[in-house]
């Protein structure tokens, strides 16, 4: 398997694939159909593009309990960097499928497969997650894990109906900051929070090649370019809204209520566009309709707003910012921290202050391992060190399905707030009211878990 493979390889591959998965039936190893944890990971990946085979690296690299016996890709070559990266770590070659559009279900039909790891654009991420979890298996997406609000229903659902596990694989809420925040959060130190505020704005215009990702090699539109072109929201919510809901225990004592929204009219990805394909080019065709920033505001049940700013073509650095505003104190992670007797009136004071004294344990003891490790600055590290502890100990995530699904409800809330000229727009309860019960999801998935 160590050769490249072609198309005629990828039939033969898919096929040997389902008779590997027969063959393997009778491992020793505990799959996650079973009742009791097993100490190895066996994770399948669907989707090898960058991101996929980053994580894929990552896994094989930093986590020597994980085996990956199968990976998946339409593209042949992708599929063969995937096996590389197994091989070079002395681990046996997982089975490669690339037939169509569909193979990955005859992935899933392996029973030598306890979670799929699903790192395909936006667009298809829920309906893969929701086979791969209808197949037994549990299900880790990566961002934004739902891109319409039947996405976001569906994964709900499904994940009830299985009972596997749904991971939505959001790194930013293991970031050293922002679980030193949601320390500080739990422990009352800025009073009660009742105002937030969260970005993700990055310009995808051009990369330092003046390579815009907007639109592939053929000069078609990527997944990214349906963002922009299929909708007009916040289609992109979790990597800023994830960490705040935690701090404001969103879907655990409190929800999303409603949302209102507004956008600029689109201009600049446009204009990248002529510029760089013609004014005559396909690209230059495109009908985009996101704007260039959009801000939505969100009311929870419980009285409290939080503001989320996006922007995926605003022509600026990469801004992801927070605000937490509590009865005691705030944080702006632009300006500094700010606690009503800690220091002089009206004076931020380093943020660095806090982080000797509430720095996260898991930052404590793993930090320098997991800066070491790389993925935007080792918060993924430790969110596939909760992924792989999801599988061995079968617990439920952090992350897991509601969260998803509350955070990427925005998408479809906004739009329809913008539609309507920034009405109030009413967000799910995907919970069913169980956010109503204190720590009905509490567990040892939380950071907070034994030291709150």
């Amino acid at each position: 398997m160590s050769e490249r493979i072609d198309r005629r390889d990828c039939l033969r591959i898919g096929a040997t694939g389902l008779l590997a998965g027969a063959a393997i039936s009778g491992n020793a190893v505990r799959s996650a159909t079973g009742d009791h944890a097993s100490e190895i990971a066996r994770i399948g990946f669907v989707g090898l593009g960058g991101r996929g085979r980053w994580l894929l690296d990552c896994l094989v690299v930093h986590f020597p309990n994980v085996q990956i016996p199968a990976v998946c890709d339409l593209i042949p070559d992708r599929v063969q960097a995937g096996i590389d990266i197994v091989q070079r770590t002395s681990r046996p070659a997982p089975v490669g499928y690339c037939q169509g559009e569909y193979e990955y279900r005859s992935m899933l039909q392996r029973d030598d497969l306890d979670a799929v790891v699903v790192a395909t654009g936006v667009q298809k991420l829920a309906p893969i997650s929701c086979d791969v979890m209808k197949a037994g298996k549990h299900a880790a997406a990566e961002v934004t894990g739902a891109y319409t609000l039947d996405d976001c229903w569906a994964i709900v659902e499904e994940k009830e109906r299985s009972g596997k596990n749904y991971m939505l694989l959001e790194q930013c809420c293991y970031d050293d900051l922002n679980l030193m925040v949601l320390g500080m959060v739990k422990r009352g130190i800025f009073g009660e929070p009742y105002y937030a505020e969260c970005s993700y704005i990055h310009d995808l215009k051009d990369d330092d090649k003046n390579q815009t990702y907007f639109v592939t090699p053929d000069g078609k539109q990527t997944w990214r370019t349906r963002l922009m072109t299929e909708g007009h929201g916040s289609s992109y919510g979790p990597h800023g809204l994830a960490s705040v809901a935690k701090w404001m225990d969103i879907n655990e004592g409190d929800r999303f209520d409603y949302c209102t929204a507004m956008m600029s009219d689109p201009r600049e990805l446009h204009g990248q566009l002529v510029e760089q394909y013609g004014a005559d080019s396909p690209p230059a065709r495109f009908a985009v309709q996101t704007g260039d920033f959009l801000t939505t505001l969100i009311r929870t049940v419980q009285g409290r707003m939080i503001r989320l700013d996006y922007a995926l073509t605003a022509t600026r650095p990469y801004s992801r910012y927070y605000l937490l505003q509590g009865t005691q104190g705030c944080l702006d992670d632009r300006y500094g921290c700010y606690i009503r007797g800690d220091g002089p009136l009206h004076t931020w004071q380093p943020i660095e202050n806090y982080m000797k004294k509430y720095r996260h344990p898991w930052w404590i003891e793993g930090g320098e391992n997991a800066t070491k490790v790389g993925g935007h600055g080792g918060m993924d590290y430790f969110c596939l060190r909760e992924l792989v502890q999801m599988i061995t100990d079968n617990h439920a995530p952090w992350v897991d399905c509601y969260d998803c699904a509350a955070y990427n409800a925005i998408n479809h809330c906004s739009q329809i707030s913008i539609d309507r000229k920034g009405a109030g727009v009413e967000i799910p309860d995907f919970t069913h009211g169980r956010w109503k019960t204190a720590g009905w999801r509490k567990g040892p998935q939380d950071p907070m878990f034994g030291i709150e």
